[in-house]
């Protein structure tokens, strides 16, 4: 399969990045910075919550995310890069909303532990979205072992969103709809 963007861009003989190596890099950025406010935000989510298996999805996720974390430190040090964290707006966007959903539904009902779910797994859409577009941007790139890490995220991401749905399906919406 012919590659579509090179690594250089033509006719520099400087070897200057690549316009996607600087998206990458930036886009990396943004990843860590929305990585690290989960550590924040995940205990928010946990503390809020009333369904036991809610809460333990979501300290199993913390777990993960601490481990993500590390992989995009290795990430950056592999790229000769430090990690730095460039804030995600999305992330900002999506966390308002969680706490909205908090102050806007009673204390423990299902119907709060619903909307939860509902923030979580919009945090874990955006992980999915970003860890699957950045392993593809580092196997174009060449970057092969930092795409098997990002790619390693990325599979926990989807479980954590599988386990969202299943514990949501099977327990929480079935209750908050006899609230």
């Amino acid at each position: 399969m012919e590659k579509i963007i090179d690594k250089k861009e033509p006719g520099s003989p400087d070897g200057q990045d690549s316009k996607l190596e600087e998206l990458f890099l930036n886009e990396l950025k943004e990843l860590y910075a929305a990585e690290q406010h989960q550590l924040r935000v995940l205990p928010m989510l946990k503390k809020a919550v009333s369904s036991q298996k809610l809460s333990n999805v979501l300290a199993s996720h913390l777990d993960d995310t601490r481990m993500q974390i590390n992989r995009l430190e290795m990430i950056f040090k592999l790229l000769g890069s430090g990690a730095e964290a460039h804030t995600s707006e999305a992330i900002l966007g999506i966390t308002r909303e969680a706490e909205m959903v908090i102050e806007g539904t009673r204390a423990g009902t299902a119907t709060r532990d619903a909307g939860i779910v509902v923030a979580a797994q919009k945090l874990e859409h955006y992980e999915i979205t970003s860890y699957g577009s950045l392993a593809q941007h580092a196997s174009t790139l060449d970057h092969d072992d930092i795409a098997e890490l990002l790619e390693l995220s990325l599979l926990e991401e989807k479980e954590m969103d599988e386990l969202l749905t299943a514990v949501a399906e099977n327990y929480i919406n079935k209750e908050a709809s006899r609230e």
